[in-house]
């Protein structure tokens, strides 16, 4: 009787899941026997019909030609089950790895674990469930069910098509299961409430119908950035600080009084506010340091903002999974599964307030954005404070809502910064028959067939809020708050004019001077300049926020149906294997923002019920997108900017595309001991876009132990659906020659993407033999992998970089005004124009770059697997390594407007630093040592990570970096046939993340902050 093959397009492959365990599989380790039911579904398993990870062909284990990692649940297991983020993080193919509590690299990510095999992106890795196409987050595996991970590390378009140029993550379930399992675990991390998980697992059915189904809690703890020692390193200021996270856009300013006000404003800071009058401080360099800050000058005391972020958020993830085998008739099986997950994350910790890059005065730019009239009494203390008369108001020269003392109210007092919220639910279902074709196709009964439907659903919900420009203005004028509603007597001037109603009322005034705040809040550090009568109301507060809440909805549908076989054709080598079928995918992706002043509903940064006049004998009109040329500009600008201070609207947007695929594979035996696969596959897109890809794979048995494999295919890269020609999307970025602050990069899709193309290599060895004795086993694999891409879709020119080229001279400054000479120049939004000899440090609030095909990427280098097993003393000792040796990494010459933005990068062994960190070290590696004794297994790993160098120009914090080892021991006993005890100790040795210039001190996607860690787990079977 045959049992249902377990996709169309995976498997197992023996012969790799002998190599290595761990961090590595390993078979040679000793494994505990399984329960007898388990037994039962192993040995059937041996004789089912096995379609190996990377073919479409059903052949033997034995067969396969492509370089694949297959891990255990008992590998796991021997490691003390790590979650999905380590595992992923600690693979050595990996690149940088989302996952980690990391809002600089963007908050969506947090809690989406995303494989990056090859370090190329994670849309370049496929991940699958059973063989079928599974969303990226990778949230809605169900562990608990799971008997192996399978590891591609080899292109794979043409047997899967898009997005497997990295590899292929192929996670397979349990055939069957019968009976309950029960598991827990706790971690306990210093600092921190710990981490654990509770899970079950069930099944039924021993005859021709077999039921599993598994739930599964996870919950992660928060850790506060206070609660590391390295991160002081970025918070206290002194030799060899780390000066990421430090911000010269702060609520602790310098103020510029203002004379008589202009009867028409006009789009310059003094033709709207009126003449300067000079400069005032809002902070001397002791009440600076008082609260945390760093004196830069007479305008600026830098804050940090680190403190009011997160190590690790608070995070939940619940699991439900439900799978059906049954045997429908002697030749076909039905297979059936169904998963769903939901991460939600509270908070998402921030900074208290966004810096203002984008403001509501009729002149661009970040300089002098808001006003604030005398009649303001806040502004009257802080004027008879400072000896200033005479002045009709203050405008700041740069500004950020709050920043030094926090903000107490937007998170309930949960948290001094403005949290985001993160909710993620994933639904997916596939059935399909498996078989082959039966008596009634006459000859070719023995043909096989695999027919499956696969439905994915997402939903992604994300807030990420920002400040209200124009309501900011309006509580500084006395017009604050949700309930205000006062006749605006002055068309010819934003903003509601009334003076004798200001702060009469239900509108209120807002206090932007640093006697608002009692201490720096994180820090415990008091406030020298406070006043408790001139605090800030919670009510004002809240309303001049708005928290950008964005829902995605995706789905995707996918039919496959593959025909199978072998054809007897006279090779020496036996029967030629072949496969050939198609695929047709339909995807579809919708937002939803409800907000109206995020929705692009609310395009600039006043509403429309609001108009202003431009000069005099102009007309009063609202503000429309136009030119700053244009007669009618009244201070909108024709990107739309919205009326957030540093992040643009987000009009929603749908898209959907269809893709259909045939393809074909053939297995040719030219030998006993060697095998050839042919595949092509040609795949259309909707909209005209189409790639036609292939690959040649073989492998051959030398003599005796020694087999030598190898592969060469090209692969594609499709545009990602909801991309559309001509959008703009506006993101934060980090430039170096502002000092590191955060300001905007606007990004403008090209119109006219292609697919990205690749071609990849691999080359193997393999030696599997016995060891020094009969007794012992040896097993070597070693594989040289190259990959080059073309026409690699993303950002074409890194804002930094733009940035860098143009504020090029000493210092980073100006060295040319003419666009004529410096075209990027055009792609720089400057505060107050362009001078020569001016610096980057605040004079420039955005920078435009395209996002398109841009230059491709080479990597190389080798893979390496290696065992050895034997007896030792009463019990079993096995040891395992991998590593993975880059030896090349660049990507290719970058042209912008006709300028050469970059030569091409050698990135191998350095940080890779633009808004984070793209570290790419030359080697990573994991050694296993086990032993075990009859119900004892201990284990010892180290985990090894090359140092990056930071490539910036200057000297950085943590400039060279160091080699990231960590050591980790798992100690495994059975307590009878049932029952099952772990304890790991992690990163025994309590090592602290290699020291990076980015914002927590260290890189997330590579390393991790949590120090020595505790753990316990048990696993009971009823």
């Amino acid at each position: 009787m045959r049992k249902l093959a377990l996709s169309s397009a995976s498997g197992v492959v023996i012969f790799a899941a002998a190599c290595l365990g761990a961090a590595s599989p390993a078979a040679a380790q000793q494994t505990p026997s399984p329960g007898p039911e388990e037994a039962q579904d192993e040995s059937q398993a041996r004789l089912d019909d096995i379609v190996v990870t990377g073919s479409n062909i059903r052949g033997t284990p034995e067969d396969a030609a492509l370089p694949v990692e297959v891990y255990t649940r008992e590998d796991m297991e021997a490691q003390g089950s790590p979650t999905a983020l380590e595992f992923a993080k600690n693979l050595t193919v990996s690149g940088p790895t989302t996952g980690e509590s990391y809002y600089f690299g963007g908050p969506t990510l947090v809690g989406s674990v995303n494989f990056n095999l090859r370090g190329l992106g994670a849309d370049k890795t496929l991940v699958l469930l059973n063989g079928r196409r599974m969303n990226i987050n990778t949230g809605n595996v169900p562990f608990i069910a799971l008997a192996r991970t399978e590891l591609l590390k080899d292109g794979a378009a043409v047997i899967y098509g898009a997005d497997a140029t990295g590899g292929v993550v192929n996670f397979i379930t349990r055939s069957r299961f019968n009976g309950l399992e029960a598991q827990a675990q706790y971690k306990y991390i210093d600092g921190s409430d710990g981490d654990y998980s509770l899970g079950l697992l069930g099944g039924f059915g021993e005859d021709r119908v077999n039921f599993l189904w598994s739930l599964e809690y996870e919950h992660r703890s928060r850790l506060s950035t206070l609660e590391r020692d390295f991160t002081y390193d970025s918070i206290e200021v002194g030799p060899g600080y780390n000066p990421a996270p430090w911000s010269t856009l702060t609520n602790l300013a310098g103020w510029v009084p203002r004379g008589p006000l202009p009867a028409v404003p006009s789009a310059t800071d003094a033709g709207e506010w009126g003449p300067a009058l000079g400069l005032v401080s809002d902070f001397t360099p002791d009440s600076c340091a008082a609260v945390g800050g760093r004196y830069d000058n007479a305008f600026t005391c830098a804050y940090n903002y680190i403190p009011y972020y997160r190590l690790v958020e608070d995070q939940d993830t619940w699991r439900v999974y439900a799978q059906m085998n049954a045997e429908v008739t002697p030749d076909i099986d039905f297979h059936a599964e169904a998963s769903y997950a939901d991460i939600t994350l509270p908070q998402v910790m921030g900074s208290p307030a966004q810096p203002l890059v984008n403001g509501p005065a009729l002149a661009t730019g970040a300089l002098y954005q808001l006003y604030v009239p005398i009649t303001n009494p806040y502004a009257a203390s802080f004027a008879a404070r400072n000896g200033i008369a005479g002045a009709s108001g203050f405008t700041p020269i740069t500004y950020r809502l709050m920043g030094h003392g926090g903000n107490p109210f937007y998170s309930n007092g949960d948290g001094q910064g403005v949290s985001d919220r993160i909710e993620n639910q994933i639904f997916r279902a596939s059935a399909g028959l498996n078989g082959r074709l039966g008596d009634w196709a006459g000859p070719a009964r023995d043909v096989g067939f695999d027919f499956a439907v696969t439905y994915n659903y997402a939903r992604n919900y994300n807030t990420h809020p920002d400040t209200i420009g124009y309501r900011l203005q309006q509580a500084l004028n006395g017009f604050g708050g949700p309930n205000c509603n006062v006749q605006d007597l002055d068309p010819a001037r934003f903003g509601t004019q009334n003076p004798a109603l200001a702060g009469v009322g239900d509108c209120h005034w807002w206090n932007p001077f640093s006697t608002a705040f009692a201490e720096q809040p994180m820090l415990g550090l008091a406030n020298p300049n406070h006043i408790p009568a001139e605090e800030n109301s919670e009510e004002v507060a809240d309303w001049l926020f708005d928290p950008r809440a964005t829902e995605t909805l995706s789905h995707d549908v996918t039919v496959d149906l593959v025909f199978d076989g072998t054809a007897s054709v006279g090779l020496p080598g036996g029967d030629l294997g072949w496969a050939f079928g198609g695929q047709w995918r339909h995807f579809e992706t919708r937002e939803v923002v409800p907000s109206p002043l995020f929705n692009g509903a609310l395009p600039c940064e006043w509403p429309s019920n609001f108009t202003s006049a431009n000069g005099p004998g102009s007309p009063n009109l609202p503000a429309i997108p136009l030119p700053t040329t244009d007669p009618n500009f009244r201070g909108c600008t024709p990107n739309a900017p919205g009326p957030f201070v540093l992040f643009a609207t987000n009009p929603p947007d749908s898209a959907d595309r269809e893709q259909y695929s045939i393809f074909g594979e053939l297995q040719i035996p030219v030998l006993d001991n060697l095998d050839i696969q042919l595949a092509a596959r040609r795949e259309e897109f909707s909209g005209g876009l189409g790639a036609t890809v292939y690959k040649i794979a073989g492998r051959w048995n030398v003599w005796g132990p020694l087999s030598l494999r190898g592969s060469y295919g090209t692969n594609y890269q499709s545009p990602p659906v909801g991309v559309l020609p001509g959008q703009i999307t506006i993101a934060a970025r980090t430039y170096t020659v502002a000092a590191g602050n955060w300001l905007a990069a606007q990004f403008i899709t090209d119109d006219n993407l292609e697919p990205e193309t690749a071609r990849t290599s691999n080359l193997g060895l393999i030696w599997d033999s016995r060891g020094f004795r009969d007794d012992h086993r040896f097993r070597f694999i070693l594989d040289y992998f190259d990959i080059e891409t073309e026409d690699q879709i993303g950002q074409i020119a890194d804002p930094n970089q733009i940035a860098s080229l143009v504020f090029n001279g000493p210092g980073g400054t100006i060295t040319t005004c003419d666009p004529a000479a410096q075209p990027l120049l055009n792609r720089i939004t400057f505060n107050s124009g362009c001078a020569v000899g001016m610096s980057g440090i605040g004079s420039f609030s955005m920078v435009t770059t395209l996002f398109g095909n841009g230059p491709g990427q080479t990597t190389k280098g080798f893979d390496l697997q290696t065992s050895y097993a034997m007896p030792l003393g009463r019990g079993d000792f096995s040891a395992e390594l991998t590593a993975t040796r880059v030896t090349e990494l660049k990507t290719g010459p970058t042209e912008l407007d006709g300028v050469t933005v970059s030569t091409g990068d050698d990135r191998l062994g350095y940080l890779n630093f633009a808004t984070f960190g793209q570290a790419a070290p030359e080697w990573r590696a994991n050694l296993g040592l086990n032993y075990s004794l009859d119900r004892h297994r201990v284990r010892v790993g180290v985990n090894y990570v090359s140092a990056v160098e930071d490539e910036r120009p200057g000297v950085q914090y943590g400039e060279t970096g160091e080699d990231w080892i960590t050591t980790d021991v798992t100690y495994r006993l059975e307590l009878g046939a049932d029952t099952v005890l772990t304890a790991t100790v992690a990163n025994l040795f309590d090592r602290d993340p290699p020291p990076a210039q980015e914002e927590f001190g260290y890189d997330p996607w590579t390393a991790n902050p949590l120090g020595r860690t505790f753990e316990i787990g048990i696993r009971k079977s009823f």
